[in-house]
Protein backbone atom coordinates (compact mmCIF):
# COMPACT_ATOMS: atom_id res chain seq x y z
CA UNK A 1 0.00 0.00 0.00
CA UNK A 2 1.47 3.36 -1.02
CA UNK A 3 1.09 6.54 1.00
CA UNK A 4 -0.87 9.35 -0.58
CA UNK A 5 1.19 12.46 -1.21
CA UNK A 6 -0.17 15.47 0.63
CA UNK A 7 -0.25 18.92 -0.95
CA UNK A 8 2.22 21.58 0.13
CA UNK A 9 1.34 25.20 0.62
CA UNK A 10 2.12 28.41 2.45
CA UNK A 11 0.37 31.04 4.52
CA UNK A 12 -0.07 34.14 2.37
CA UNK A 13 -0.63 37.51 4.01
CA UNK A 14 -1.77 39.61 1.07
CA UNK A 15 -5.52 39.09 1.58
CA UNK A 16 -7.93 36.77 3.31
CA UNK A 17 -10.25 34.19 1.83
CA UNK A 18 -13.66 34.09 3.44
CA UNK A 19 -13.91 35.16 7.01
CA UNK A 20 -15.93 38.30 6.22
CA UNK A 21 -18.13 37.52 9.23
CA UNK A 22 -15.18 36.95 11.55
CA UNK A 23 -14.56 39.47 14.34
CA UNK A 24 -12.44 42.56 13.66
CA UNK A 25 -8.68 41.86 13.69
CA UNK A 26 -9.22 38.15 12.97
CA UNK A 27 -6.34 36.85 10.79
CA UNK A 28 -8.67 35.41 8.13
CA UNK A 29 -9.45 38.99 7.07
CA UNK A 30 -5.87 39.40 5.85
CA UNK A 31 -4.38 35.92 5.47
CA UNK A 32 -5.07 32.67 3.67
CA UNK A 33 -3.31 29.46 2.66
CA UNK A 34 -2.13 29.14 -0.90
CA UNK A 35 -1.68 25.59 -2.15
CA UNK A 36 0.35 24.50 -5.16
CA UNK A 37 -1.57 21.60 -6.59
CA UNK A 38 0.93 18.86 -7.54
CA UNK A 39 -1.56 17.26 -9.90
CA UNK A 40 -1.78 20.52 -11.86
CA UNK A 41 1.19 22.71 -10.88
CA UNK A 42 -0.02 25.61 -13.03
CA UNK A 43 -3.04 25.91 -10.75
CA UNK A 44 -3.03 27.29 -7.28
CA UNK A 45 -5.78 26.88 -4.79
CA UNK A 46 -6.59 29.19 -1.88
CA UNK A 47 -8.40 28.43 1.34
CA UNK A 48 -9.20 30.03 4.66
CA UNK A 49 -6.81 29.34 7.52
CA UNK A 50 -9.49 27.48 9.48
CA UNK A 51 -10.28 25.29 6.45
CA UNK A 52 -6.58 24.50 6.04
CA UNK A 53 -6.28 23.38 9.67
CA UNK A 54 -9.04 20.80 9.09
CA UNK A 55 -7.94 19.76 5.58
CA UNK A 56 -6.59 16.21 5.65
CA UNK A 57 -5.06 16.36 2.16
CA UNK A 58 -2.72 19.25 3.08
CA UNK A 59 0.79 18.72 4.32
CA UNK A 60 1.00 18.62 8.13
CA UNK A 61 3.49 21.51 8.18
CA UNK A 62 1.13 23.96 6.45
CA UNK A 63 -1.78 22.82 8.62
CA UNK A 64 0.36 23.49 11.70
CA UNK A 65 1.41 26.88 10.33
CA UNK A 66 -2.22 27.92 9.76
CA UNK A 67 -3.12 26.71 13.27
CA UNK A 68 -0.28 28.75 14.80
CA UNK A 69 -1.58 31.91 13.09
CA UNK A 70 -5.11 31.29 14.37
CA UNK A 71 -3.92 30.39 17.88
CA UNK A 72 -1.83 33.58 18.07
CA UNK A 73 -4.84 35.82 17.41
CA UNK A 74 -5.66 38.04 20.36
CA UNK A 75 -9.40 38.60 20.21
CA UNK A 76 -10.64 42.05 21.26
CA UNK A 77 -12.64 42.34 24.46
CA UNK A 78 -16.32 41.53 23.94
CA UNK A 79 -17.27 44.92 25.45
CA UNK A 80 -15.10 46.93 23.05
CA UNK A 81 -16.98 49.19 20.67
CA UNK A 82 -15.62 47.35 17.61
CA UNK A 83 -16.92 44.00 18.88
CA UNK A 84 -20.27 45.46 19.90
CA UNK A 85 -20.64 46.84 16.36
CA UNK A 86 -19.61 43.46 14.92
CA UNK A 87 -22.20 41.67 17.09
CA UNK A 88 -24.96 43.86 15.67
CA UNK A 89 -23.65 43.26 12.15
CA UNK A 90 -23.68 39.47 12.61
CA UNK A 91 -27.17 39.53 14.14
CA UNK A 92 -28.31 41.69 11.21
CA UNK A 93 -26.71 39.39 8.63
CA UNK A 94 -28.50 36.40 10.15
CA UNK A 95 -31.73 38.30 10.86
CA UNK A 96 -34.35 35.74 11.84
CA UNK A 97 -32.26 32.75 10.71
CA UNK A 98 -32.55 29.75 13.02
CA UNK A 99 -31.19 26.23 13.21
CA UNK A 100 -32.79 23.97 10.65
CA UNK A 101 -33.96 20.40 10.95
CA UNK A 102 -31.59 17.48 10.85
CA UNK A 103 -28.29 16.51 12.36
CA UNK A 104 -25.31 18.64 13.38
CA UNK A 105 -23.55 20.31 11.63
CA UNK A 106 -25.74 20.15 8.50
CA UNK A 107 -28.66 21.79 10.34
CA UNK A 108 -26.57 25.01 10.37
CA UNK A 109 -25.86 25.03 6.62
CA UNK A 110 -27.33 28.10 4.92
CA UNK A 111 -29.79 26.09 2.84
CA UNK A 112 -31.13 24.30 5.91
CA UNK A 113 -31.74 27.32 8.17
CA UNK A 114 -35.31 28.26 9.12
CA UNK A 115 -36.08 31.84 8.14
CA UNK A 116 -38.66 33.55 10.35
CA UNK A 117 -40.63 36.61 9.16
CA UNK A 118 -39.34 39.96 10.43
CA UNK A 119 -41.46 42.11 12.72
CA UNK A 120 -39.53 45.04 14.23
CA UNK A 121 -42.34 45.63 16.76
CA UNK A 122 -41.22 42.48 18.55
CA UNK A 123 -37.44 42.30 18.94
CA UNK A 124 -37.52 38.50 18.89
CA UNK A 125 -39.47 38.28 15.61
CA UNK A 126 -43.03 37.91 14.36
CA UNK A 127 -43.77 34.46 15.73
CA UNK A 128 -45.47 34.31 19.14
CA UNK A 129 -43.02 31.55 20.06
CA UNK A 130 -39.65 31.55 18.34
CA UNK A 131 -37.00 28.87 18.64
CA UNK A 132 -34.69 29.40 21.61
CA UNK A 133 -32.19 32.21 21.09
CA UNK A 134 -29.46 29.54 21.29
CA UNK A 135 -30.74 28.33 17.91
CA UNK A 136 -30.22 31.72 16.21
CA UNK A 137 -27.51 31.42 13.54
CA UNK A 138 -25.94 34.76 14.47
CA UNK A 139 -25.77 33.88 18.15
CA UNK A 140 -24.13 30.59 17.22
CA UNK A 141 -21.46 32.34 15.14
CA UNK A 142 -20.74 34.94 17.83
CA UNK A 143 -20.38 32.18 20.44
CA UNK A 144 -17.75 30.46 18.33
CA UNK A 145 -15.50 33.38 19.29
CA UNK A 146 -17.18 34.55 22.51
CA UNK A 147 -18.76 31.53 24.25
CA UNK A 148 -19.91 33.74 27.12
CA UNK A 149 -22.09 35.88 24.83
CA UNK A 150 -25.70 36.36 25.99
CA UNK A 151 -27.83 38.31 23.49
CA UNK A 152 -30.32 40.97 24.52
CA UNK A 153 -33.54 42.03 22.81
CA UNK A 154 -31.96 45.48 22.30
CA UNK A 155 -29.14 43.94 20.25
CA UNK A 156 -31.67 42.27 17.96
CA UNK A 157 -33.58 45.55 17.61
CA UNK A 158 -30.36 47.40 16.72
CA UNK A 159 -29.03 44.62 14.45
CA UNK A 160 -28.20 45.81 10.97
CA UNK A 161 -26.13 44.36 8.16
CA UNK A 162 -24.01 46.88 6.25
CA UNK A 163 -22.92 50.40 7.06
Amino acid sequence: MTATKKEAGRVNSCRGIGGFLNPPTHPEHTMHVEVSMSRRPENRDRMALSAAVECNWLDDAIRASAKRVLDAWQKPDINSSEIQKWIRQVLGYFANCYKGDGNEPECWNAGNLKIMPINKANAWGAYPVLPPVDEHAGVRLIRQYYPEYVPTPKEFTEAKWGN
